[in-house]
């Protein structure tokens, strides 16, 4: 059992607060959210990939009340656990983005990727970028938010979080020119719509990106 697992077992009914803090410090999802959302303000159909615990998700569908949300995330026990938004707007689903694909679903307006790809092992990181542009509409929206690896006391205290309290031994942050390539390998022809930076923290990059009309 990693250090966060054990630590959130033993807050009890006190754990959303204490997650809540805990995740403050390193990123307003709200904030986030309302970002996304102002690039991709008519997107219907919401996907994210690593959804974790639903916090996201709630974020997103706060800021984006028109859409339905399908959040996927094959390493979490039990994906949205912690989801306390509006039910019938939102389904959590523990498969891969693979395995989504093979369903033929409809394509998804928007396709949202939150500190996901730090996670992913470094063989597997181009692939889920691919599934994520096959999954997107045409003319649909990717919103990556990665945490650039970058000097300073932040990426330590970032890595030590991701690495020690998560307990993810292959956690890896990328620097920006890594990224970028990445990306760039994944989805030729596709426009770098926007870059921000989500509070509090500098190394917050946010990239979106369109797909071409077809």
């Amino acid at each position: 059992m990693s250090l966060g697992a054990a630590v959130r077992r033993s807050l009890g009914r006190w754990e959303p607060t204490a997650i809540r803090l805990y995740r403050n410090a390193f990123i307003n999802l709200d904030a986030l959210a309302t970002t996304v959302a102002s690039i991709a303000p008519t997107a219907k159909r919401i996907l994210e990939i690593g959804c974790g615990d639903g916090a996201m998700a709630a974020a997103l569908l706060r800021a984006q009340p028109h859409a339905t949300l399908l959040g996927l995330d094959p390493g979490t026990a039990d994906p949205g656990r912690m989801y306390d938004e509006d039910p019938t707007k939102v389904e959590f689903r523990r498969i891969t983005t693979t395995e989504l694909l093979a369903e033929n679903p409809e394509p998804f307006d928007l396709v949202m990727l939150c500190d996901v790809l730090h996670h992913v092992a470094d063989h597997q990181r181009l692939a889920v970028l691919r599934d994520a542009a096959a999954l997107t509409a045409p003319g649909g929206t990717i919103a990556i938010k990665e945490w650039e690896r970058r000097p300073g006391p932040g990426f330590l205290l970032a890595y030590a979080a991701d690495r020690w309290v998560s307990g993810d031994a292959t956690v890896r942050f990328m620097p920006r020119a890594e990224l970028d390539t990445m990306i760039m390998t994944a989805m030729p022809g596709w426009s770098l719509t926007s870059e921000h930076r989500i509070p509090p923290r500098h190394a917050n990059l946010l990239l979106t990106l369109q797909r071409p009309d077809e």
